[in-house]
């Protein structure tokens, strides 16, 4: 059996750390960072898929003999030094990767989370020039990866289905108004201004329904011309917020039918290094997409058959796709399906969990 431990956001179960909040405890059962996506869906899900297989993964422990060590989303200089010791003992060292800390911005983000420090960058690098193996959340972040190493794979954020609810697409229409989800943080709701103009043609036939944290307090987080026009639009555009618990919650709103949306801008290495999962967990759930063509919402549709997820370049074709759902509501079914059948072939936990694990054993070979 191959062993891989998992060090999760740059937790590093170690003495050094107790100051950092570790409790001791972390050093024998390994650090986790349960309140993250990285720990349950790159992490917990994948392990529990591979359970009973050649491969066994657990968060990683100092005293443990591993095969490899996966940094996930853990860079700095703490996590370089502990790799180097890795290496040292004839350990492989993975290094997961799932935003573009690569590319500098040199224009002005909407949001400071989105634009790297070069700190970060610089770090980003030297973890990703040292590793044996990179893994990328999407397979542009691989490309820009591979620049830096060229043992860069993509394996996709993945969807674990036994969580969803055994009936869904319940109502996607409801006293004549689409129903249309999105979900994320507070803070990045600027994205729908992308789609502005055409969310706000079909403002009396749609209802968004927001799955989301603090919205007032986000509101402090933009610039004011930002504010002003995101709060004319959800004046216009009859909407209800969800405050967001869990993913199983998620998917059981999901559940109740609808469209899921994904509008966004273009403009920063962020957004175009960004993953399917905002679409694929409303498609796991048999909401049709309509997204913005960020590469990885590309490689959702390509991997779908018709009707299951919809790249809308401009307003126009915003309009129109939102426009068609309205005149044809019976196709959503069928394009729910669709959605979910994506879903299960490329995208469902499992199938993710044996791509993770060919990538880990290619790099064994290698070794």
């Amino acid at each position: 059996m191959k062993r891989v431990g998992f060090i999760i956001n740059s937790r590093v179960p170690e003495l050094a750390s107790l100051r950092k909040g570790m409790s001791p405890h972390a050093l024998v059962s390994g650090w986790d960072d349960s309140g993250s996506p990285m720990s349950f869906m790159r992490f917990r899900w994948i392990a529990q898929a591979l359970q009973g297989s050649d491969w066994c993964y657990e968060l990683y422990r100092p005293w443990r003999r591993y095969d490899a060590v996966v940094f996930l989303k853990s860079m700095g200089s703490h996590c370089l030094e502990l790799a180097k010791r890795l290496r040292e003992r004839g350990i492989r060292v993975i290094f997961e990767a799932n935003v573009d800390y690569y590319t500098r911005f040199e224009g002005e983000a909407r949001l400071d989370a989105m634009a790297p420090t070069e700190q970060q960058r610089a770090d980003a690098i030297a973890i990703t020039e040292f590793a044996d193996t990179v893994i990328a959340s999407s397979r542009h972040l691989a490309g820009v990866c591979a620049e830096f190493n060229s043992h860069s794979e993509w394996v996709p954020d993945n969807v674990d289905l036994r969580l969803r609810p055994a009936q869904a697409q319940g109502a996607p229409v409801r006293e004549g108004r689409l129903q249309v989800w999105w979900s994320g943080m507070a803070a990045k709701l600027f994205e729908f201004l992308a789609a502005e103009d055409a969310f706000l043609a079909v403002a009396d036939r749609i209802h968004l329904r927001l799955v989301t944290d603090d919205l007032e307090r986000a509101k402090s987080r933009w610039p004011v011309e930002v504010r002003e026009r995101l709060e004319r639009f959800l004046a216009l555009v009859p909407h209800t917020v969800h405050r967001f618990r869990d993913i199983t919650d998620l998917l059981a709103l999901y559940a109740e039918g609808g469209v899921i949306v994904s509008p966004r801008f273009l403009d920063t290495p962020y957004n175009l290094s960004h993953t399917e999962w905002k679409i694929t967990l409303g498609m796991a759930c048999e909401l049709p997409a309509l997204a913005s063509p960020v590469p990885s919402y590309l490689d959702a549709a390509e991997r779908s058959n018709a009707g299951a997820a919809t790249i809308c370049r401009t307003n126009a074709e915003w309009h129109s796709a939102l426009s068609s759902w309205l005149d044809s509501p019976a196709r959503l079914r069928e394009s729910g399906r669709a959605a979910l059948d994506a879903v299960r072939q490329h995208y469902e936990t499992g199938v993710v969990a044996r791509q993770h694990a060919a990538c880990l054993a290619e790099t064994l070979a290698r070794a």
